[in-house]
């Protein structure tokens, strides 16, 4: 039996993903390809991988390789070998990924406001839920428990040791682990 916060969240990833539905029908995309460049245009620089992406969107890398190929044919995405380990590919959204993804955008109904006390709430249920299930991983920056203030310009992951730009700390990482329950 479905308890009172499961139909909640059934109602709203239901909507959520109704839609995205009719964002993606409207540009006559597939459903992944907007799960793909939202994800894109949130994920910080350690995030940014097939591998990332696969295991955010919960699908086989398999179907994310084909989804990124014809992506990247089609000059939505671009894969680049990262600089520091050239075995990696990171992916990029090119200028033409981030028009398709605003004019999707606009099929969207977005929130009227991003209230604190509800992005709070809605914080601390993914907390408790990826504490409960033992998952981490894809949560902002700053609420890492990795996430170590430098000053204006810049902050610490305690993680990697890398100075990163301070508009870095709100995007996703993959590497994310909120703080221990006391």
């Amino acid at each position: 039996m479905l308890k009172n916060i499961d139909i909640w969240l059934e109602r709203l990833s239901s909507l959520y993903k109704s839609q995205m539905r009719q964002a993606v029908s409207a540009e006559g995309f597939q459903l992944v390809n907007l799960e793909i460049l939202q994800y894109l245009s949130i994920c910080n620089a350690y995030s940014n991988t097939a591998q990332a992406l696969s295991e955010y969107l919960g699908q086989s890398k398999g179907s994310i390789s084909q989804s990124l190929k014809i992506m990247d044919n089609s000059g939505h995405i671009e894969r680049k070998k990262c600089e520091k380990d050239k075995r990696v590919v990171r992916i990029f959204l090119t200028p033409k990924g981030r028009s398709s993804l605003a004019k999707m955008a606009q099929h969207m109904v977005t929130m009227p406001t991003e209230e604190p006390v509800i992005l709070a709430g809605i914080q601390s249920l993914l907390k408790a839920w990826q504490q409960q299930n033992n998952h981490q991983g894809f949560g902002q920056c700053v609420s890492c428990r990795f996430h170590q203030p430098h000053n204006s310009k810049s902050f610490k992951c305690g993680l990697t040791g890398e100075f990163l730009p301070t508009q870095e700390k709100l995007k996703l990482c993959r590497e994310h682990d909120f703080e221990p329950p006391q």
